[in-house]
């Protein structure tokens, strides 16, 4: 893909300047290609999940997955493009294999662990715990930032937001949390978003059957 190349180029450019002029190398410009490229590619990954899911009711093709490898690449795919992520797992003992899409549940993690490092505006890492009660597996995001601004909560999976808060980032995360919603929902799963104390935690649960 044309885009993730650029992104693949830009990132040791940015981190390592290669032989290009100090005023390219240092400057704001190489930042805001990298950023630019990075959205584009995660809109392009979402718009191309969208397409995996099928008909009007939404139907997916799943089949049983280990928990601890979508985690593993989902992590992998994101730090390609954020190097310096910080994020923390905890999971069960057990070995977990639930019934999924394995590409669409991978980009969800990526969009929710992406939004939290995003947007927390925290230097603490992100946590992601993940739970088994038997019947759901729940993935838990769990940032310790500013939290979510309580007016957009209850519209957040929405993919709409408010004009003063209508920045081409902030779209992002709307369209990206909405296609999350969309893709758990055809697992026959929840999403939600709350504020703890500390930040913010987002959690998706999918059916163990």
């Amino acid at each position: 893909m044309v885009v993730s190349s650029l992104v693949g180029t830009i990132i040791p450019l940015f981190f390592h300047k290669i032989h290009v002029a100090p005023a390219i190398a240092s400057g704001p410009l190489i930042t805001t290609i990298n950023e630019d490229a990075n959205w584009l590619l995660n809109m392009v990954e979402n718009l191309l999940s969208v397409t995996r899911i099928q008909g009007d009711r939404h139907e997916v093709s799943k089949e049983p997955e280990l928990v601890e490898e979508v985690v593993s690449e989902a992590i992998d795919r994101l730090r390609k493009r954020m190097p310096d992520a910080s994020i923390t797992v905890s999971a069960p003992n057990e070995m977990l294999m639930i019934p999924m899409d394995f590409l669409l549940i991978e980009q969800v993690l990526i969009n929710l662990l992406e939004n939290a490092l995003v947007h927390s505006e925290s230097a603490q890492p992100v946590e992601l715990h993940i739970t088994n009660d038997q019947a759901y597996v729940t993935f838990h995001v769990i940032d310790h930032g500013k939290g979510i601004d309580t007016s957009t909560l209850p519209d957040i999976f929405s993919g709409q937001y408010d004009s003063s808060l209508a920045s081409d980032t902030k779209r992002g995360m709307g369209i990206g949390l909405s296609i999350c919603r969309t893709i758990v929902q055809a697992h026959g799963g929840t999403i939600t978003a709350h504020n703890h104390e500390n930040g913010a935690e987002f959690a998706f649960s999918l059916p163990v059957l």
